[in-house]
C-alpha cells in the first residue's frame, strides 16, 4: 500500500471561504483522478453535495452518494474510487489550534443535526458577507463542543431582546458572551436549538424586516436604507432581502408608491 500527503484536493475549487482556524472549499470532479491511498494533515469533513464514489478504509468500503458527510481524523488513511462525474463536494479543514477549550474530535456526531450545519455552512460561503466566517465559526465549534450545564436556555430571551435593540449592529459573539454570562459556544450551540436558527441568521433576519419597514415607511433612498440598517453595502442588502422575503428593495419600495 502507497500512502501519500493530500496537501490539496484533486477536483477544482469553486468556492472557498479561510480563517486561522479553518478552510472551507466547494470542490468539482469532471474526470478522473488519482484512486491511491492517502491521508490528510488535518481533521477533514467532506458533505456531498452531488456525485459521489466507493470510499475504502481499513477493510471496508462504503459507498458515498449525495448528503453523506465524510469525516477524517489527521492522518486517516483513505481512499475514493469509481466517483461518479460530475460531483461536487463540500471540504472543511480544522487547523490544530481549532481544538481547544472543550472543543475535541471525538464529540462530533453525525447525525440529521450535522447534516443540517453543514448546509447552513454551505451557505454561508455562497452568500459570503462580513459575518460568515463568524458564523461559519460559530456552527463548527458547535459540532464538536458537549455543554453538561446546557441548562433550559434562560439566557435566550435576554439575547433576542439585546439583538433587537442593536438591530443596526453584527453583534460580536464574544461581546455578547459577555454581557450574556455565557459561554460563547453555549451561545452558538444552542441559540439555533432554541430558535431555530443561527445567532448570524438571526441578527441578518432582523435587519431583513427592518429594511423591509423603512423601504415601506419611510422617503430614504435604498442605499441610505442599507446604511441606517447597518448592511455592507446596498447590494448585501437586495442579496439579503431576495433570500429571506423572496423579493427585492425596489419591489417593496413600488408597493409603497403604488
Amino acid at each position: 500500500m502507497v500512502n501519500f500527503r493530500a496537501k490539496d484536493f484533486l477536483g477544482t475549487t469553486s468556492n472557498s471561504l479561510r480563517s486561522k482556524d479553518f478552510k472551507i472549499s466547494v470542490v468539482n470532479y469532471t474526470h478522473k483522478v488519482s484512486e491511491e491511498w492517502h491521508f490528510h494533515e488535518k481533521v477533514h469533513i467532506s458533505g456531498i453535495l452531488q456525485g459521489g464514489n466507493l470510499e475504502s478504509r481499513k477493510r471496508r468500503d462504503i459507498q458515498v452518494s449525495p448528503g453523506k458527510v465524510m469525516v477524517y481524523n489527521q492522518g486517516e488513511i483513505h481512499r475514493n474510487r469509481f466517483t461518479a462525474h460530475p460531483s461536487k463536494n463540500l471540504n472543511i479543514e480544522l487547523d490544530e489550534h481549532f481544538f481547544s477549550d472543550g472543543i475535541c474530535f471525538s464529540n462530533l456526531a453525525l447525525d440529521e443535526h450535522s447534516n443540517m450545519e453543514l448546509l447552513r455552512i454551505y451557505f454561508e460561503l455562497v452568500l459570503n458577507d462580513s459575518c460568515s466566517i463568524d458564523s461559519c465559526n460559530e456552527i463548527l465549534k458547535s459540532l464538536f463542543w458537549v455543554d453538561k450545564s446546557e441548562g433550559k436556555g434562560e439566557w435566550v430571551s435576554k439575547a433576542k431582546t439585546v439583538l433587537k435593540d442593536r438591530w443596526n449592529e453584527f453583534v460580536p459573539l464574544q461581546e455578547l458572551s459577555k454581557e450574556l454570562q455565557v459561554h460563547p459556544i453555549t451561545i452558538s450551540k444552542y441559540f439555533s436549538k432554541y430558535v431555530g436558527m443561527t445567532l448570524s441568521d438571526y441578527m441578518r433576519r432582523i435587519k431583513v424586516r427592518r429594511a423591509a419597514h423603512m423601504l415601506l415607511n419611510s422617503s430614504s433612498s435604498i442605499a441610505e436604507i442599507a446604511f441606517t440598517c447597518g448592511f455592507s453595502d446596498q447590494s448585501h442588502m437586495t442579496r439579503l432581502i431576495k433570500n429571506y422575503l423572496r423579493t427585492t428593495p425596489v419591489m417593496i419600495r413600488s408597493l409603497a408608491l403604488g
